[in-house]
Order: structure tokens, then C-alpha cells, then sequence
């Protein structure tokens, strides 16, 4: 049997969920309009531009758009969800797979579902398929495809929400098959927007959730893909990575959602542990006595998070472990108020140049779930102060709660929800999976724009 199709196969058949699961994936939608929230403040000018572009060619009015009140075809309304949920670098991810899920599969189901009528069970079954496709397959491939500059999110994400829409629209283990395989030939996102102008990373999980949905139709449509999609001598696996994992893609005993993690900081997750440990640290040095901070990290976190040591926007911020690492050991904190703009004081630039970071490979670990950082701080009397943190809180090993997660969505909400409308929010994603059929959280946020 073929990569592809004992993939599809288990996909298929994956079920029944349990009331862990059901309440775990409640969590990550919940978690997904905290940071769709926070993007859509945050990104403006990259949402605009494409609003204007999307908004006018109309269509069929399947699905909602959050925050709009526009109702779009289902893949363009997963598109712009999708666009928006990315925007604030607030999103859940898994670290073996090395990129985000839920900002796409979410958007890409929730879509469809509107679109459809599915009932809620329907609705988080895909979403834990969706998951468990992402992981496995995003896990395999890396860390080849992030060496050969593909983001993750972007490329497997077109996958993962092809098979999470084919197991909603109930299509069986061919037709699972199908649609997975006709989204390998739909895929796309490069890391090229850590080299420059990262405003428009959002692009990625939004082309994946709206090819996803699109895959997923045409599979229901009786399109047949290549066979050997992934594992093919021209398959997605061979384009994308020089070695695949095949222990990665084996089913677990448990559903690789609750690997997930969550993210506390509006920036990339590279620079998670180290904000932690800058925030450790200023409860131990004052920030006028730090002469040298020393910052041992793994590589590819340097590659694609450490090349901008001053950001001259909000966009910059998000990937700047420099900056990031400065504002907590300033300040104690890290957060949206620090991006926009962002503080590049004499006495901020200074601090900024005491840090250095130095590749260091043992702070990863894919095996064991690590990526971490470990900073020695050196003050004016020649002292060393040392944190090490291996996982961030909002790890699967430091998770967060509901309440963590209900005050994340305060946060990132601003004033653009009522503490009202957020209650109503939370009680709806709540819902999802019980008796009642589904109905899209989205729906309940009515437009803050005129169009």
C-alpha cells in the first residue's frame, strides 16, 4: 500500500472523537478568533489591499467574512478569514511540524460548513482531520522543507484542509485520496518573507485554505488526482524535502491536536522562549546594569527571526528576536502595544546592541518537542545571570487554560468586540458538536466597516 492511500485511509476512518478531543478543538477555535482578532487590527494595510481586490467580484454568497458582513463564495471567504487569522502572528502551531494549522483548516471548514449546512459533530470531526493531516504530513517532510525555503503553513496547510473539507463533504477513503492529491499540484508558500517585508506572510495559509476547499470540491465533483501523490518520483514529497520521515506519518495513539501549541506573544514562535526568559530576567537585573546578553539558539530560528535587529514597523517586530528580546528585558513584558510603533528609543537601540545571538543546535530537539532558548546575561559588575527556557507557556507541556485563552481574546479583541459580543463568541464556539446543528461564530460578528 502507497504512502498516499494508507494516509487517506486512516483519515477517512478517523474517529470517534472523545470529549478531550471535542473540548481541546474548542479551545483552538476559540484560540483562532483571539488571533484573527488581533490580525485584522494588526495587518491593515495588506487586508485592505486585499479587500479591495476580493470584495468587488461578489459571487454566490455561501459563507461569511469575519468582521466585514461580506458573504462570499466558500473558498474566497476561507481566503480572507484565513488572511486575517495570520495577521498578528498570533496563531497555533506544532513543533515537529514546524508551521501553523488551525489558521487555515479552521477557515477552510468553517466555510464549507456554512456553506453546506453540516452539523456540528461534522464540523469537528474535520477540523481534528484536518489537524492530524497537517501534522503528520508537515512533520515528515521537515526539517527538508523549511531548509528549501518552504513555509510549511502555506505548502502541507493546502493539504491538511483538503482532507479535512473531503471529510466533511463524507467522502470515503478514495475520494479522501482524490483530494488530497489534487491539492498537492495547488500548493505553495515560501519563507522568502523572512528576507524581506513579512506583512505578506498571511498570503500562505490563506492561498491553502481556499485550495483546500477548492481540492476538496473537485474530488466531491469525481476529479480524479495522480496516484502516488506524495511518495510519487514526481510526488509532493520529492518537490518539497530531500528526506522524508516516514515514522512521522504513522498513526499515533493519540490525535496530534492536542500537540498543538499556543501562542502568547504577537510575534514568530521563534522568538517565544526567549521572551519568556527576557521577562525572567528583568525581575532580576535592571535593564541600565545589563552589559551583554548572550542568546544561544537554534539555527534556523537565527535564519528566519534574526536578521532584523531595529524594525521600522509592526510587520518588522513580528520577526526580530532581537527587538522582542530587548522590549521584555526593558519592560517584563511583550506585547501588541510594543509593535505599533515600534520603540526604537536611544536607550532601546542601545540594549539592542548589547544582544547577540549565537547558533546553538542544542536548543533543538524535534524528538523530544524542543525548541528553546538559553540566555546569559551579563551585568555591570561582570555577574552572570542565566535562563534557559525549553517551551514557552501555551506548550502542550505549559498549556493554557480556557480562562488563559478567554483573556488572550480580550487582548487581541481591543475595542472592536463588546465584552458582551465576546461572551456571545465563546458561548457559540461552545456549542460546536452538541445537539444543535452548526452555526459559524462568524456570523455572529457583524460588520465594522462600511463597504
Amino acid at each position: 500500500m502507497n504512502i498516499t492511500k494508507q494516509l487517506a485511509e486512516e483519515l477517512a476512518a478517523l474517529g470517534p472523537l472523545q470529549e478531550e478531543d471535542r473540548a481541546e478543538l474548542r479551545r483552538l477555535i476559540l484560540d483562532f478568533f483571539a488571533a484573527a482578532m488581533a490580525g485584522y487590527r494588526q495587518n491593515q494595510d495588506l487586508n485592505h489591499a486585499v479587500e479591495s481586490i476580493i470584495f468587488p467580484l461578489g459571487g454566490k454568497e455561501e459563507a461569511s467574512v469575519l468582521m466585514t458582513g461580506q458573504r462570499l463564495p466558500a473558498a474566497k471567504a476561507a481566503f480572507m478569514n484565513s488572511l486575517y487569522g495570520h495577521g498578528a502572528e498570533l496563531d497555533d502551531g506544532n513543533k515537529k511540524a514546524m508551521g501553523h494549522i488551525g489558521v487555515h483548516v479552521i477557515p477552510a471548514v468553517f466555510a464549507l460548513a456554512e456553506k453546506n449546512g453540516a452539523g456540528g459533530e461534522e464540523v469537528l470531526n474535520a477540523l481534528a482531520v484536518g489537524y492530524e493531516a497537517y501534522i503528520r504530513i508537515s512533520s515528515a517532510a521537515q526539517p527538508g522543507m523549511v531548509r528549501r525555503g518552504f513555509h510549511s503553513t502555506g505548502a502541507a496547510g493546502t493539504l491538511a484542509c483538503a482532507a479535512a473539507c473531503a471529510r466533511l463533504l463524507g467522502l470515503d477513503a478514495q475520494g479522501m485520496e482524490d483530494a488530497i492529491a489534487l491539492a498537492t499540484t495547488m500548493t505553495g508558500g515560501l519563507l522568502s518573507y523572512g528576507d524581506s517585508r513579512p506583512a505578506i506572510k498571511p498570503l500562505n495559509p490563506a492561498k491553502a485554505a481556499e485550495n483546500g476547499v477548492f481540492a476538496a470540491q473537485l474530488a466531491a465533483a469525481g476529479v480524479r488526482g495522480p496516484e502516488e501523490a506524495l511518495e510519487g518520483p514526481n510526488g509532493w514529497f520529492h518537490a518539497v524535502t530531500d528526506h522524508v520521515e516516514e515514522a512521522m506519518l504513522q498513526k499515533s495513539e493519540h490525535l496530534l491536536l492536542h500537540e498543538c501549541y499556543y501562542k502568547l506573544y504577537p510575534s514568530c514562535r521563534h522568538t517565544h522562549c526567549g521572551i519568556d526568559a527576557g521577562i525572567a530576567l528583568h525581575r532580576q537585573v535592571a535593564p541600565e546594569n545589563i552589559r551583554r546578553v548572550e542568546v544561544y539558539i537554534y539555527p534556523n530560528a537565527i535564519s528566519l527571526a534574526g536578521q532584523i535587529h531595529y524594525p521600522q514597523n509592526q510587520d518588522d517586530t513580528k520577526f526580530s528576536i532581537h527587538y522582542t528580546m530587548a522590549c521584555a528585558l526593558k519592560n517584563g513584558s511583550y506585547g501588541i502595544a510594543d509593535m505599533d510603533p515600534p520603540d526604537l528609543s536611544p536607550g532601546m537601540r542601545a540594549l539592542i546592541d548589547k544582544i547577540e545571538l549565537i547558533p546553538d543546535p542544542a536548543m533543538e530537539n524535534r524528538e523530544k518537542g524542543i525548541r528553546g532558548t538559553r540566555v546569559v546575561l551579563t551585568d555591570e559588575d561582570g555577574r552572570q545571570w542565566e535562563e534557559t527556557v525549553l517551551a514557552p507557556k501555551g506548550d502542550p507541556e505549559k498549556p493554557l487554560s480556557r480562562d488563559d485563552i478567554l483573556d488572550k481574546l480580550k487582548t487581541c479583541c481591543g475595542d472592536l468586540l463588546s465584552p458582551q459580543e465576546q461572551a456571545a463568541l465563546a458561548e457559540a464556539v461552545e456549542k460546536i458538536g452538541g445537539a444543535e446543528a452548526f452555526a459559524s461564530p462568524i456570523r455572529l460578528i457583524g460588520s465594522r466597516k462600511e463597504w
